[in-house]
């Protein structure tokens, strides 16, 4: 299984100049606990950081930041920490465990955000391989009579 496979396309973004409001506001239309920023750079949108609804709490509100003018980019987790597409279930799992986070963007070879995978989605992924490997287990097989 490789990271597209399993992660999602549908990335939800902002750009690193919105404010705190805003972006919490679009988390909570899309019900997302997260949120990939962005910056313009050479005419392409590039994954800068992330955003999470934790760093939303500790980074913004307790650090007493005003979230209606207060950029994002103030709060976010960066430099962003991201795989290639290709990556392998094994090497998500490293990844995360190694580096202590949750999500991880998916970058193309350009840099250009393509997708993102998460915890869950590697959850997901595993209990839907234990399920096909339970269903192999439960197969009656066919005897070959040249056995019999």
């Amino acid at each position: 299984m490789r990271a597209v496979d399993i992660g999602t396309r549908r990335v939800i973004q902002a750009d690193a100049s919105m404010t705190v409001t805003e972006a919490a506001g679009i988390m909570r239309r899309h019900q997302a606990g997260s949120i990939v920023v962005t910056r313009g750079e050479d005419g392409r949108t590039l994954p800068v950081g992330i955003v999470t609804d934790r760093d939303l709490v500790t980074r913004g509100i307790a650090a007493h930041f005003d979230p209606a003018t207060t950029a994002i980019e103030c709060i976010m987790s960066a430099p962003l920490l991201c795989c290639h597409p290709e990556a392998t279930l094994d090497e998500i799992v490293d990844t995360m465990q190694e580096r202590g986070v949750r999500r991880l963007p998916l970058v193309d070879p350009s840099g250009a955000l393509v997708g993102i995978v998460s915890t869950d989605d590697v959850l997901v992924a595993l209990a839907a391989l234990a399920d096909r490997v339970n269903q192999t287990l439960n197969v009656q097989p066919t005897l070959d009579r040249a056995y019999l």
